[in-house]
């Protein structure tokens, strides 16, 4: 694959294209050598690409066509759309450290801040009287604490929590499905108009685009990943929120659900996923301890903005357990993926996760997950 050559104007052209999956973009541009080079390849260079067949290769060349950058740009700027590659210094950290993140992301308002903890309120649309009392319970209290809210700006939970929280006089992000320039659902229009002002939308999708139904599980990955937890309020046996929920879990976040009744179906689908091992919580200070902990470390303006070298020379360890150390990230990775940096067999390498458990240099976050725990110079 050839090196990416990173250009904004041609990026923007690509991003605005449509047509294909986020994650598949990012592997036809990377495999092309950056989007200028993909927007100047006649057709048979086209179809020499890895996943890019007749018709791909038709709906590119069409697309070019018509492309005019000032004009975009304007229209953008306009509409006070900010348009981040996935290599723009604010880009958000959270989001670019998971797999199959977006190409580019177009928002309004404003990002969450990296430096803030952020929790995701999703669950049912049809929700109770219940649900909505929960959500709203929640959600004021993590907007006291200063932390932000992430949802989908759907009806129900999502919209509730939301709301909720800038009523608070907190931030909340809603990601969509669309433009950024779309409300969707309409009748959501004041709590978009608040989110404007007191938080952000944000969007993998070009302004103008329509809600569509395939839209709405690629935009679940994005509300996963840029959560440092995610609260279930209330979601049937069979829920489209479960499809956030194995995102969130991909991404090693630590998924939360509120308890309810056995006999009630909506709450079904948040008690399977406390016997699954859910977190469950019935106070904000359950979420807030979590949070608290040190299982989200913040995340410093620049990179984790340590220096692992310096850093390692100072832990307290054998040379086997710092190699195990050196693989580990401030966010979760999966045991299998250390284990493989680490070029150990699995017996060698329990062992020395167990020892730095043992010691506080790493700590579970979910089934399968760890993260690296700062001990420099103790």
């Amino acid at each position: 694959m050839k090196r990416y050559e990173k250009n904004e104007e041609y990026d923007l052209w690509l991003a605005c294209l449509g047509g294909e999956s986020s994650v598949k973009t990012v592997q036809i541009a990377k495999e092309a050598g950056g989007s200028e080079a993909l927007f100047s390849l006649p057709r048979d260079g086209l179809l020499k690409l890895k996943g890019v067949g007749e018709r791909s290769a038709d709906y590119i060349i069409e697309g070019r066509k018509s492309w005019d950058a000032e004009k975009k740009r304007a229209e953008l700027a306009q509409k006070g759309i900010r348009f981040i590659p996935w290599y723009d210094r604010d880009y958000p950290k959270r989001l670019l450290q998971t797999e199959g993140y977006p190409f580019a992301l177009f928002v309004k308002g404003e990002l969450p801040p990296e430096e803030r903890s952020s929790v995701a309120i999703i669950g049912a649309r049809e929700c109770s009287e219940y649900g909505r009392e929960a959500a709203s319970f929640f959600a004021k209290a993590l907007a006291s604490a200063d932390v932000s809210v992430i949802s989908g700006m759907a009806i129900g939970i999502d919209g509730i929590s939301q709301m909720e929280a800038l009523r608070a006089g907190g931030r909340s992000f809603g990601v969509l499905g669309c433009g950024v320039d779309v409300c969707y659902p309409a009748s959501n229009r004041n709590l978009y108009r608040m989110l404007e002002e007191h938080g952000g939308l944000i969007s993998e999708y070009a302004p103008g685009v329509s809600a569509i139904t395939w839209h709405f599980p690629a935009r679940n990955r994005i509300i996963s990943g840029l959560c440092d937890l995610l609260l279930v309020v209330e979601a049937k046996e069979q829920s489209g929120t479960f499809i956030t929920v194995d995102a969130a879990l991909e991404q090693g976040r630590e998924i939360c659900v509120v308890p309810g009744r056995i006999f009630d179906p909506m709450s079904a689908g948040c008690n399977r996923l406390w016997k699954q091992g859910a977190v469950p919580v019935t106070d904000p200070e359950e979420l807030l301890e979590l949070l608290n902990n040190g299982l989200f470390p913040v995340l410093l303006s620049e990179g984790t903005g340590r220096d692992t070298a310096k850093a390692e020379s100072e832990l307290s360890l054998e040379s086997d357990e710092k190699l195990v150390y050196s693989c580990l990230d401030l966010y979760a990775r999966s045991a299998e993926e250390i284990m493989k940096d680490a070029h150990l067999s699995y017996p060698d390498f329990l062992r020395i996760l167990t020892a730095l458990e043992c010691k506080g240099y790493v700590r579970r976050v979910s089934p399968g997950y760890y993260i690296r725990v700062s001990r420099s110079g103790s």
